[in-house]
């Protein structure tokens, strides 16, 4: 009986083999189409199965295993067709395994024309094992091939080497041509020769070694040789065990510094703190006693628990240090008012010690402002410049909060005079003195300001700018006074101004005012209304500058409206409301007063509102143009937009300005409803990573709630003791000893003192506000904002972070604070016997 023939193959068994091989996974496509194959003798399906154990081959040797990737290699060549690829691999894999059988059975089918034509690379290895003298590996390469030629010339060289005849070596290694087997050897010798009188050419030549070559081991051991210091240490750390050695005796290294290279190899895949602190302790002879002791300064705010071997071996424990070091401990563990009570005292022992810390003292109180709010850094700031008279951030950071935070304009005034007294060339401070005198329209003080800017830096263009403006300023001031005389001075020397063509059409614009004051109203109407439309992207823009510059010099506006485009059904472009933006802040910095902007804006009232139900703007546009009427306060048009934004941009900024806008900038207005809405704007923004957004939005929130701290305590046992009077702020005192009444007095004690440095590290305000964030998600966010809205409720909070962050257990949870708040029923422990 006949056997009956196979059945064909699946289609969709070539189809996953396919699948297999083009995602590199070579074990499931050989495994499929060696089944194939017994189907038919397909050419395509052989190669692939060839090409499989291939690159299996391959992936064995990258991983360090020779031994298979020659099994898998002979696999590949029983179904590959010639020339064999990756023969020269599979050869130097058996040798590598001491397969010498195999290996010199494949060698000796090699002769002199391939080795030299068709396997470079194997004929560069087979030259490096006769330099090694790798046993009988002589007798399997072909007499005759280009290796065994040079050969002997190399051998003499070596041979000249080890008889220090270094005289000859150059001569003999001038015979190697140039794509010998043995070029890299060469390079590696005449490195070894230009040392140590050229180590530059040293370098040269050793970078010629390619990374693949069998030399480079070798060349990277003379490249870290060639180093000193940290450079020769990483470059050491890079070789072998014996290389290292080798290279370190040559070079006259100690036992103990050997010892020290050998330790800091062990730790380098894993250099942990702790490890790290104790080799530099352990070898402290060697790095250098000040050395050492700085390192394991650094190291203890990432290692604490080495402060007491720190103190041993590099402080006495009451050395100031010691201050420091704690200090730095504190910051890495975030418990930042412990860090700052230990930087106060090493503040206070660098005092005592005289003048020549004064920097560092400036340098520590500048460093507390970092984790503090606004409010609280402005007192470090101040500390600082009385050590550090000429540091021009603490200026600056001092003039932004008494101008931006909490506007004091005599302060501003008091702490810009002693920044120019210390810095009076320098740009920034002269900038803020210009814009400071601009905003005071002491006109000819900002020129002069402007002027000494530009004595210093001649190309700077805000100071051109300002000089600029206050000219236009002062003209505009002229032309209000009728001092007509004097205006073409002003204006001319505006115009001599290398500035912007944009801003150059002010000086006509005001040119104009200035003849239809005082010259000709005809042509003076016509220069303006020509130049209004020329300099504005459409008449709404031109519309607005107008009444402001009428106002401005008191010049009638009617007859200039009627020579501009009426604006009633009007459409703003994104372009003109980008210049109406640009508008409104130019005029705010320049002006004292907004009443005329404000006035100017409902002019155009209509077709902006018009505008902003239609929307054709970008989002960008629309926040440029929503930040400027936050600015100035206008919020009717502010609504207008964001009301318009938001239904299209589902952004927390959106959300922002809707309730800025409803509450008319007032925090105080604030409901609940809004309230609420503002605190899933910031958790949004906080998972958008919008950090400038969540900072408005809580800033805005914090300015709602305006209760005072209600203790005021002088020591601890007062705050125990003094019967929690109550206070205009509602807080009932009876309530927290209802609480608390069960937590011995000595905790209560340690409780009350820390409590006391969060009331004063943090307002109320902003305690409230890291409440809410903080227990949001764990309690009904309604629920937790009405409470917040009883002082009691916040001051229970805040002593149970007290107890917790001093990790002092008083057997009271926070969902047992919120019942006690939210239950009618008396409010009871579990050890009470009742």
């Amino acid at each position: 009986m006949k056997k009956a023939p196979s059945a064909p193959p699946d289609t969709s068994l070539e189809k996953n083999a396919s699948s297999h091989f083009l995602a590199g996974r070579y074990k499931n496509a050989a495994e499929i189409y060696k089944k194939l194959l017994k189907h038919s003798e397909n050419p395509d399906w052989r190669r692939k199965l060839a090409e499989c154990y291939l690159q299996r081959a391959l992936n064995m040797a990258e991983k360090g295993m020779p031994k298979e990737a020659a099994v898998l290699w002979e696999n590949y060549s029983e179904w590959a067709e010639p020339p064999l690829a990756a023969l020269e691999a599979y050869i130097l894999w058996l040798l590598s395994v001491n397969n010498t059988q195999k290996a010199f059975a494949r060698l000796d089918r090699i002769d002199a024309e391939q080795l030299d034509k068709n396997h470079p690379d194997l004929a560069v290895w087979l030259g490096f094992l006769l330099v090694c003298e790798y046993p009988g590996i002589e007798a399997h390469i072909p007499h005759d091939s280009a290796v065994m030629l040079h050969w002997q010339t190399v051998r003499d060289a070596l041979e000249a080497y080890r008889s220090n005849r270094l005289e000859h070596i150059d001569e003999l290694l001038k015979k190697l041509p140039f794509r010998s087997a043995f070029r890299d050897l060469r390079s590696l010798l005449k490195a070894q020769l230009s040392l140590p009188a050229s180590i530059e050419q040293a370098h040269t030549l050793l970078s010629k070694i390619p990374d693949n070559s069998p030399y480079r081991p070798a060349a990277n051991a003379l490249t870290a040789y060639m180093f000193q210091g940290s450079a020769f240490v990483e470059a050491s750390l890079q070789l072998q065990d014996s290389q290292r050695r080798l290279i370190a005796k040559a070079k006259g290294l100690s036992n103990k510094q050997l010892e020290l290279l050998d330790a800091i190899n062990k730790q380098r895949n894993n250099p942990t703190d702790k490890a790290q602190f104790n080799l530099a302790i352990r070898y402290r002879e060697l790095i250098g006693n000040e050395a050492a002791s700085r390192f394991c300064q650094a190291m203890l705010a990432r290692y604490p628990a080495g402060r007491k071997d720190f103190l041993k071996n590099f402080a006495a424990k009451d050395s100031i240090e010691s201050e420091r070091i704690q200090a730095l401990i504190h910051e890495e563990n975030h418990d930042l008012d412990e860090a700052e009570h230990h930087w106060l005292h090493y503040i206070e022992a660098l005092k005592a010690q005289g003048p020549e810390n004064h920097k560092k003292i400036a340098l520590i109180y500048r460093h507390l402002t970092q984790k503090l709010p606004p409010s609280l850094a402005v007192g470090f700031f101040m500390d600082s410049l009385q050590y550090d008279p000429n540091d021009r951030g603490s200026y600056l950071k001092i003039l932004d909060y008494f101008e931006q935070e909490d506007p004091n304009p005599e302060e501003h005034a008091i702490w810009l005079a002693k920044g120019l007294e210390h810095l009076p060339k320098d740009i920034e401070m002269l900038v803020c003195a210009a814009k400071s005198a601009m905003r005071k329209k002491a006109f000819k003080k900002a020129a002069k300001y402007a002027q000494d800017l530009l004595k210093i830096d001649p190309v700077n263009t805000l100071a051109k700018e300002l000089l600029f403006s206050s000219h236009l300023a002062h003209a505009r001031k002229l032309i209000k006074t009728q001092k007509f005389h004097l205006v073409d001075k002003e204006l001319q020397a505006a115009e001599q101004l290398s500035i912007d063509k944009t801003l150059l059409r002010q000086s006509d614009l005001i040119r104009g005012f200035y003849i239809w004051a005082a010259e000709d109203k005809d042509r003076g109407l016509k220069a303006i209304a020509d130049t209004l439309q020329s300099m504005n992207p459409g008449p709404a823009t031109a519309h607005f500058q107008g009444f402001i510059e009428s106002a401005l010099m008191d010049v009638p506006y009617a007859p200039i409206a009627k020579q501009l485009p009426a604006v009633k059904a009007y459409e703003l472009s994104e372009p003109e409301l980008l210049h109406l933006t640009e508008l409104l802040k130019r005029y705010g910095e320049q002006l004292e007063k907004l009443d005329v902007v404000l006035k100017a804006l409902d002019k155009i009232k209509a077709p902006l509102k018009k505008s902003m139900k239609l929307l054709n703007y970008g989002e960008q546009a629309l926040l440029a143009w929503c930040q400027t009427l936050e600015e100035i306060e206008h919020f009717d048009l502010l609504k207008q937009c964001a009301k318009s934004a938001d239904g299209v941009w589902e952004k927390p900024i959106w959300s922002y300005y809707r309730v800025v806008a409803e509450c008319q900038g007032d925090p105080s207005r604030l409901d609940i409803s809004w309230t609420l809405r503002l605190q899933n704007a910031i958790e949004i923004a906080h998972q958008q990573k919008d950090s400038k957004t969540e900072f408005k939005i809580r800033r805005f929130i914090e300015r709602s709630i305006g209760f005072q701290n209600p203790f005021g305590f002088a020591d601890e046992d007062d705050f125990y003791e003094s019967g929690f009077d109550e206070d205009e702020s509602g807080f009932d005192p009876e309530i927290i000893e209802d609480l608390f009444d069960h937590v011995p007095k000595r905790n209560m004690i340690k409780i009350g003192k820390k409590f006391e440095e969060m009331m004063n590290k943090s307002s109320p305000e902003q305690l409230m506000m890291d409440t809410l964030t903080k227990y949001a998600g764990r309690v009904d966010p309604n629920l937790l904002v009405e409470l917040l809205m009883d002082p009691s409720f916040l001051v229970a909070i805040m002593m149970f972070e007290a107890a917790q962050s001093l990790r002092i257990d008083i057997d009271l949870s926070l969902d047992e604070i919120i019942e006690f708040f939210t239950d009618d029923e008396p409010f009871s422990f579990p050890f009470d016997p009742y």
